[in-house]
């Protein structure tokens, strides 16, 4: 308990305080502050300290007291610091003793048991209050439970992330599917989430290059993946070293996809007898340095291919310069036949008209059998044997034909005459025909 007046702790429960004489106010007295508060009437009067005297001289001849002022024959003497020395005594010995009545107490002069001011630190022990042990033991409880609270809260949040730890274990592997999925959980729990922005958007473009080569989109490809590697700050990572490797599967996809395309371009101008333009490409593609040993032999194979087909048409059109020298050739035996033929409607007599049938149709027969040797040459075996057996069939036609118009004659020169007039015209119109084949 604190005295109101001077604030300093009151060492035993009084009405006074030893210190500065206030009046104070107790709220209760107990048992052990009774012998303090109350005072028997044969003590109220002035205090005699010679009995006090008496014995410490008595002790001091004795030898009880040292040279120091300290009792030496009490054992706690040494060590008790509210035992007075000699010059303390002889201090307190030579200080009016005086009581004040109680009158005076009640103006406010100070009522006290001590002789001289105390010391402030030589107080006597107090035990401490139940309400004050109460309150160390909550201030304890409390740090106690922070220490722990603390504790509890380092070890979770020094603990790492497993997703985030599982996400660099994935990437630094070269299993970049496997590690987006993991940075992407990671992102969702963590507390600042643009700290995994960058890393997430590296993965997620180098998986859409990925999709650009897997679709053939090479160019597009190659693009994003070169901004990639100017984005990715270490050389020596795993991402990094698969972007390079995955450009150079691009390019190297997109010469073969390009030398694909070329390669069938010229096998196009081949078939539609572009030649030229077939040459040309080739041309190209010979003055390609990348080209692998591979692509070379298939260029040198379609080189062959184009010579074979340019001779090809060289000889296809030389034949049919041919054929058409020989076809005017035909043509104009056909015509000078013709114009012999305007003869036999001139003849005077039937003898003379047989005469002219029968040279006639001899003339025409001799040129259909050059024109069939002719075409030997021209056409093909099958064609030329589907044509000779055609032309079999027609000679038995022509000659059925010519005997039956014989028979339907009165006598035997007319007869003989509807017979070639008969085998005249139909060879006639056979040499007309194969003219058409050439």
């Amino acid at each position: 308990m604190l005295c109101k007046n001077c604030g300093r702790e009151l060492p035993i429960a009084g009405k006074f305080c030893p210190f500065c004489g206030a009046v104070v106010e107790q709220e209760g007295v107990n048992d052990e502050t009774a012998v303090f508060t109350s005072l028997p009437d044969e003590l109220k009067g002035p205090i005699d300290l010679s009995a006090f005297d008496a014995v410490m001289k008595e002790d001091h001849h004795a030898g009880g007291i040292s040279g120091d002022g300290v009792t030496t024959g009490d054992p706690l003497a040494a060590t008790d610091p509210h035992i007075p020395s000699a010059e303390e005594l002889s201090s307190i010995r030579a200080q009016p003793v005086r009581r004040t009545s109680g009158a005076s107490r009640a103006n406010g002069a100070p009522r006290t048991t001590y002789f001289s001011e105390p010391d402030p630190d030589d107080r006597p022990y107090r035990k401490p209050s139940k309400g004050k042990k109460g309150a160390v033991i909550a201030v304890v409880i409390v740090l106690v439970l922070a220490l722990i609270g603390g504790g509890v809260w380092f070890f979770v949040n020094s603990q790492p992330d497993e997703n985030l730890t599982l996400a660099e274990k994935y990437l630094s592997r070269g299993d970049f599917d496997k590690a987006l999925e993991y940075y992407t959980a990671a992102q969702a729990e963590a507390k600042d989430p643009s700290t995994l922005d960058v890393t997430i958007q590296l993965l997620e473009d180098y998986q859409t290059a990925k999709a650009y080569v897997d679709n053939g989109q090479y160019t597009e490809a190659i693009a994003l993946l070169k901004q990639l590697q100017n984005r990715v700050t270490d050389p020596d990572s795993a991402l990094y070293e698969a972007i390079e490797d995955l450009i150079d599967q691009s390019e190297t996809a997109q010469s073969d996809s390009e030398f694909a395309s070329d390669i069938e371009e010229v096998q196009s101008y081949l078939a539609d007898k572009k030649y030229d333009a077939a040459a040309g490409k080739l041309d190209s593609l010979d003055a390609d340095d990348t080209l692998t040993d591979e692509q070379k032999k298939q260029v040198s194979e379609l080189r062959d291919q184009l010579t074979q087909a340019q001779e090809a048409e060289q000889k296809q059109q030389e034949t049919e310069q041919k054929q058409n020298e020989q076809k005017q050739d035909f043509s104009s035996q056909m015509d000078a036949l013709e114009q012999n033929d305007l003869q036999i409607a001139s003849a005077a007599t039937q003898e003379d008209e047989l005469a002219l049938t029968a040279s006639s149709f001899e003339a025409w027969d001799n040129l259909l059998v050059q024109m069939y040797d002719y075409l030997a040459t021209v056409l093909n075996a099958d064609q030329y044997a589907a044509e000779e057996e055609s032309y079999k069939q027609w000679v038995e036609e022509r000659d059925s034909g010519a005997a039956n118009a014989a028979k339907e004659s009165s006598d035997e020169t007319a007869g003989q005459l509807a017979s070639y007039s008969f085998k005249q015209s139909y060879t006639k119109a056979r040499c007309y025909k194969l003219l058409d084949l050439m």
